[in-house]
């Protein structure tokens, strides 16, 4: 049994407030801890000291704990400077992204300013993008023409706009440094497919057009071309002209830009056209006054086309035409009877003035019958309204000069073949 006069307690806690009193208790130092007593023995009897050991181990570890806990707020310290240093690296990389990200911004923006502000435009060149080729194949057929200075800006410009699937094949003619604008513009609509320039000179028959066009397109059908000028003709706003005659005069010598596969009456439809174009452009007024109608014109242009050998000279063989046409007076030009051959001689003889045909306007009065070859505009001009002179003849110089002597009167015509019959021996 216990004696109730046992001796106070002797622990290291003895006099002490208890633990949750005391100003310098930590309140996580082992709260759970209690002394090591079994369920019968109260814990209130003659334990203190004995409790007070057992805690021991609780009060070391809390040393341990206050050791400690400096070097932890040391270690949260460097954690929280290596954090700090890990955020700065971080801003400072965002930083040089941002900055890269400007200057490449900035270089695309000069480098299209510099696109869309190239030098001075150049010359024209002509370039060909075959069917099926890429962006980047344009780009550098562009670029080896000089028409764009880079091509890879040209394939990011496209693009940017949304324009790569849209550009079209064909044959373009643009500049050197073309501006982009009118570049892609030309590329959207399209490029014209490859043309001959097929050039017909004034003065030529149906025959020789035929066979001009002929060597200026290859597998052009020349005899398709004569049949339908000479027997099928089309339809033709000609005034005076009658419908189903030969189109020999109406079709108009010029430069005429065709395809390689162009057929004959596309080419005949384009000279008709140039022809009444530029009949419009003719002042009929005193054609009209006279009588003669568009179809006259273009038969009295065309033996002003055959005869005169110098421009001056046009009107000259026009005023001749018309005094003899009101004289009722044969015409006598040797360029018909020439057509009536059907060939070019340098001189004439004798038989050739006794040829039968309607064309011999040594026998028969009046105009020929059609054109005897397709006149110019200046022709068709003269002829119109030729010079106000009274003259009736005219001889050819023989001098080399192509010009003609004039007069009003049939000595002064005989005269003038003796001057010319000299001109000739004396350039032999």
């Amino acid at each position: 049994m216990l004696d109730d006069r046992r001796p106070p307690a002797t622990g290291a806690t003895e006099g002490l407030p208890p633990n949750d009193a005391r100003p310098d208790a930590r309140p996580d130092a082992c709260p759970d801890a209690r002394p090591d007593v079994g369920p019968d023995v109260r814990p209130d009897v003659g334990r203190g000291a004995r409790a007070d050991v057992r805690r021991e181990p609780c009060h070391r570890e809390s040393r341990r704990e206050s050791r400690r806990e400096p070097r932890r707020r040391q270690s949260r310290r460097e954690l929280r400077r290596r954090e700090s240093r890990g955020d700065a690296r971080r801003r400072g990389r965002r930083r040089l992204v941002v900055l890269v990200v400007v200057l490449l911004v900035a270089v695309v923006a000069g480098s299209l300013w510099a696109y869309s502000s190239p030098d001075a435009v150049g010359p024209k060149v002509n370039v060909t993008i075959p069917k099926g080729s890429s962006l980047s194949e344009i780009a550098a057929l562009l670029a080896d023409k000089g028409v764009v200075e880079h091509a890879r800006l040209f394939v990011y410009s496209v693009k940017r706009d949304g324009y790569e699937d849209d550009l079209k094949p064909g044959t373009y003619t643009l500049h050197v440094n073309e501006p982009y604008d009118r570049l892609v513009t030309s590329l959207l609509a399209g490029g014209k497919p490859p043309t001959i320039a097929v050039t017909i000179p004034e003065g030529l028959t149906i025959e020789e057009q035929a066979a001009r066009i002929g060597q200026a397109v290859p597998r052009f059908d020349v005899a398709g071309y004569r049949r339908i000028a000479e027997k099928d003709p089309p339809p033709v706003d000609v005034e005076g002209y009658k419908r189903g005659t030969t189109l020999e005069g109406l079709l108009f010598p010029a430069t005429y830009e065709v395809r390689p596969t162009v057929k004959p009456r596309a080419f005949i439809d384009l000279q008709l056209e140039a022809l009444r174009a530029n009949l419009d452009t003719v002042d009929m007024t005193r054609a009209r006054a006279a009588n003669l109608t568009e179809y006259d014109v273009l038969i009295i242009a065309s033996l002003v086309e055959g005869e005169a050998r110098v421009a001056e000279e046009r009107k000259l063989v026009a005023a001749v035409i018309w005094n003899r046409l009101r004289e009722g007076m044969l015409l006598q030009i040797d360029a018909a009877i020439q057509y009536a051959l059907g060939e070019r001689k340098e001189s004439l003889l004798y038989k050739d003035y006794q040829i039968e045909s309607p064309y011999n306007v040594y026998k028969y009065a009046g105009l020929t019958p059609t054109p005897i070859d397709s006149p110019g505009l200046a022709a068709m001009q003269a002829a119109a309204d030729p010079a106000r002179v009274d003259y009736l003849y005219y001889v050819a110089r023989a001098d080399g000069s192509g010009r003609h002597y004039w007069s009003s009167d049939y000595d002064q015509f005989l005269r003038d073949k003796e001057r010319a019959a000299q001109n000739a021996q004396a350039s032999e």
